[in-house]
């Protein structure tokens, strides 16, 4: 069998990447088509973090288009628009175009691969990825035959292989602050919209007896306490018909955003919600004795489109 010299870092690895970012904005089209955006945190400094709900509906759409997108043209002709462009296939390590199978194994580990940011490509002497790996397949220019043995270039090797140790230590450092973040963010998601329906709820009770709110407002923040008396808190809701038609439909809110502000630990949360397609709600809340507290709340009504 003949041998082949590895195949070098340029131009190879970033015909790859571009290609990649190549079919990942036809998929990002079909993100934005169905109306899930992106979201960037906050600049730093401005000590506050933001976290969105996606509608899973729609990120199972854009899941399937990625499947399909990938395993069946790689399967059907061995080749994605990005690979396309830049002369390049998926074949097997006989050469072969891969099966349904293998171009699916391929396409399920593509997101492990770029949270890797594609250091197991540089780290390997046939520059295959980890879907690549597991397939058992190879991304060849079409002009050139299958490459039979490696003979490994020690110094071009040795480069690949730091620059693909460095990029994998990054990418594991960028994906042990997203755990910390899920790990920090994730309880107090639940825990401000848990006490955002609380507040609704003492409301509830409190109009059912008589417009009596004694139980929210001791419940609220020391802000609200400060601000007004019970009997002031009292008037301001009791004959309120917008706050009425929320309570008549508490169980319909669905919170969909939440923002939290403070530099070493969340102090401060707004919550953001929507009651079908009649009212955002913006629920501000503060944290006092490591529970949330109500601060204000604001119900914005949807303007028809």
């Amino acid at each position: 069998m003949a041998s082949y010299p590895a195949q070098s870092l340029f131009p190879g690895f970033f015909r790859r990447i571009i290609a990649a970012v190549i079919d990942f904005i036809l998929i990002a089209l079909v993100w934005l088509g169905l109306g899930l955006g992106i979201n960037f945190l906050p600049l730093p400094g401005e000590n506050s973090i933001t976290f969105v709900a996606l509608d899973l509906s729609k990120v199972f759409i854009v899941f399937l288009a990625f499947i399909g997108y990938f395993t069946l043209l790689e399967a059907l002709f061995g080749w994605t628009l990005g690979k396309l462009i830049f002369q390049e296939e998926v074949v097997t390590l006989r050469g072969r175009r891969p099966t349904l199978t293998q171009a699916l194994i391929r396409t399920m580990f593509k997101p492990m691969d770029m949270l890797l940011l594609l250091s197991p490509l540089l780290m390997s002497p046939k520059n295959q990825t980890l879907g690549d790996r597991y397939a058992r397949t190879l991304v060849i220019n079409r002009d050139a035959g299958v490459p039979g043995i490696i003979v490994e270039d020690r110094y071009i090797f040795s480069f690949k292989k730091i620059i693909g140790i460095l990029l994998l230590l990054v990418s594991l450092a960028g994906l042990g602050g997203g755990l910390y973040f899920l790990k920090t963010y994730l309880p107090e998601i639940r825990s401000v919209s848990q006490a955002a329906n609380a507040h609704f709820m003492r409301l509830e009770k409190g109009k059912q007896l008589n417009n009596n709110y004694q139980a929210a407002y001791e419940n609220a923040s020391v802000q609200v306490r400060q601000k007004e008396t019970l009997e002031q808190y009292q008037q301001k809701l009791e004959g309120n018909q917008v706050l009425d038609l929320v309570l008549a439909r508490r169980n319909e809110i669905k919170f969909n955003k939440w923002t939290f502000i403070g530099e070493d630990e969340p102090l401060a949360a707004v919550v953001y919600g929507q009651l079908e397609n009649i009212y955002n709600l913006e629920i501000n809340l503060a944290k006092e004795d490591n529970q949330w507290k109500f601060v204000a709340g604001q119900f914005i009504l949807i303007a028809p489109e």
